[in-house]
């Protein structure tokens, strides 16, 4: 029985829901073709049976549009009863009343507001917020005023400054969240980020950054002004990515803040990591003359050296007289340090590619690593570190084949372990290098499936090369050419692999390995700091091979040259861009776009 009524029960209201969904679509119809007399009937009659706040909003402007302005001040009324706290609908009665000419009766509503809704700083800034949003801003300021007069110990500060902002006095503005700080400097990330939103900071030319930067200069000046304008300077000169303009600072700040050099120390790793490495340098050497912490010390030395090294080994840039003071710098440390431990490792590893990849000094680098080896101060994978960069010495002193047996007691040591599998790929190399193509091949094959993206990228690469160029002549002499020239750029042989390019460019003039000598050569002027040249091959790539497996990777490499050698960051950004439009699945784009974040500034 129960059942039955139920079904009965659905059964008569549901014309009653068909029809007000019926009643709702015609009323929208006409509503949005302007037919307002049409939709006043619907919305009438809906507003009736459902009196929300969605479809009064509706109903009020049928009512306004064909002139029932009567009804329409009456039912605004009704409205305001049922929600007495909604400001918007009684400054809506407000703005009714000016339309008509009545702005007594508006007048007598802005009072009320007033008097009713400034009883909380909550309620005034709610207020406040309200006038702005109707371009009402004397009353705005009213709102804004009394609340300072009644609640004087709360900061109104980013009203205000919001205040100043729609009346485009920058000025004032800066004033308002500068003043804010003075007593309430936690803040100060708030207001950098408000600055951010108003002001044009990214140039040191614009007229806003002048007034942001005179602004802060004149409170930082100030005696008991203590450390906050000072950072806030730093901050806005690192907008501009213009850190040297205010190293002076940053050691203000760190002696005022009673730091000890760690301010600085801190300072420097952010010129590191943003590319000025003077900066850093100058920084990481006042925080050593600054500190009293034998520790702190240390890690500015550390920080130096890391510079010299980012200079000479990443970016090829650097003269033999600043190679040479490196070095020296290297080894006073070295010689300062005593017992090898996990800390310092970095410090000998770095001492030791130098020396050998860019001195020439193959044997010293040699029994460097071996004596640290020999340190019971390490743990194995650190052993097997030193080992793996031993091996790669050991290949560019031309023994291959013990290296190769380096990089096999590694990898069997550590079969499990990401340093295990790097060592097999350089293991797949060595016979790559000697034209063993087939157990190459089977090597990589196993590498592919790698944990480690990176160096399942690098396997799946030379695997490609090796299918792709293997067999296409019946002697195999071309990638036997090719592997040989390749080994002779990891030696730093160039002109005995750019010979071998030759000849293989000479001989097999259709050859499809043209693109991967495109991008060896590119490699090879890379390692030589040469990289306008490099630049110059890698778009080769992307004009004549741009559908081959390298041209994603020749527009990354560029993009990246662009950005970090180069510093010309509008050219880096087109180039990544170039990337994910043209090559969308690309393994770089994730990188790419994540760049592309970066170079355009937006805020995370």
């Amino acid at each position: 029985m129960k059942q039955i009524l139920f079904i009965l029960f659905i059964g008569l209201i549901t014309p009653v829901f068909s029809q007000t969904d019926s009643d709702l679509q015609l009323a929208q119809h006409y509503y949005g073709k302007g037919s307002f007399d049409k939709a006043l009937e619907y919305y009438e009659k809906i507003y009736q049976e459902t009196p929300t706040l969605a479809i009064f909003k509706k109903y009020y402007d049928c009512l306004i549009e064909t002139k029932d302005y009567k009804r329409a001040e009456k039912t605004l009324k009704k409205e305001i009863s049922k929600t007495k706290n909604n400001l918007d609908l009684k400054l809506q009665l407000a703005g009714f009343y000016i339309d008509r000419g009545e702005d007594s009766k508006a007048n007598k509503i802005y009072e009320g507001l007033m008097s009713n809704h400034t009883n909380s700083p909550s309620q005034c800034i709610s207020l406040f917020n309200s006038f702005v949003s109707l371009s009402m801003l004397n009353e705005a300021k009213r709102a804004l005023d009394l609340g300072k007069k009644k609640f004087k110990s709360y900061p109104f500060n980013f009203q205000e400054a919001d205040l100043y902002a729609q009346q485009q006095d920058k000025s004032k503005m800066i004033e308002a969240y500068l003043s804010l700080l003075d007593n309430h400097d936690y803040y100060n990330e708030s207001v950098q980020k408000a600055l951010i939103r108003r002001l044009d900071l990214n140039t040191e030319e614009s007229k806003e950054f002048v007034l942001l930067k005179a602004a802060l200069f004149e409170r930082a000046r100030k005696e008991n002004s203590g450390v906050v304008f000072s950072e806030m300077l730093i901050w806005q000169y690192s907008q501009v990515d213009n850190f040297s303009g205010v190293f002076n600072q940053v050691v203000a700040v760190d002696m005022r803040s009673k730091a000890n050099g760690m301010r600085l120390f801190d300072f420097a790793l952010v010129c590191r990591e943003n590319k000025d490495y003077k900066t850093a340098i100058r920084a990481f050497q006042e925080s050593i003359l600054t500190t009293s912490s034998s520790d702190l010390k240390l890690k500015a030395q550390i920080g130096i050296l890391n510079v010299g090294y980012i200079k000479i080994a990443k970016i090829k840039s650097y003269s033999p007289e600043e190679l040479t003071q490196v070095l020296s710098n290297y080894e006073t440390v070295v010689s300062e340090l005593g017992a090898l431990s996990s800390k310092t490792l970095s410090i000998i590893m770095e001492y030791a590619e130098l020396l050998a990849f860019h001195h020439g000094d193959k044997e010293k680098a040699l029994q460097i690593l071996s004596n640290a080896s020999a340190s019971n101060m390490i743990t194995d994978i650190m052993k097997a570190q030193i080992k793996m960069l031993m091996a790669d010495i050991e290949v560019l002193n031309g023994n291959i084949w013990d290296a190769s047996l380096m990089y096999m007691q590694i990898s069997e040591a550590f079969n499990y372990e990401t340093i295990g599998n790097r060592a097999k790929f350089k293991n797949a190399r060595i016979f790559y290098y000697e034209g063993e193509f087939d157990f190459a091949q089977s090597q990589l094959d196993v590498l592919k499936q790698s944990t480690s993206k990176l160096l399942s990228n690098d396997a799946i690469q030379l695997s490609v090369t090796i299918t792709d160029n293997y067999g296409l002549d019946s002697n195999y002499i071309a990638m036997a050419w090719f592997s040989k020239a390749d080994l002779f750029i990891e030696q730093l042989k160039f002109e005995k692999a750019f010979s071998l390019f030759d000849s293989i460019q000479t001989n097999y003039p259709f050859h499809s390995l043209a693109d991967e000598i495109l991008f060896k050569r590119a490699k090879a002027m890379e390692l030589q700091g040469n990289s306008m040249r490099a630049l110059g091959y890698y778009d080769d790539i992307i004009k004549f091979h741009s559908s081959d497996i390298l041209a994603d990777d020749a527009l990354f490499r560029s993009a990246e040259l662009l950005e970090e050698s180069l510093f010309d960051k509008e050219g880096a950004l087109e180039k990544y861009k170039t990337l994910l439009l043209n090559y969308p699945s690309s393994i770089y784009g994730h990188e790419a776009r994540k760049r592309v974040r970066i170079l355009r500034g937006d805020t995370p």
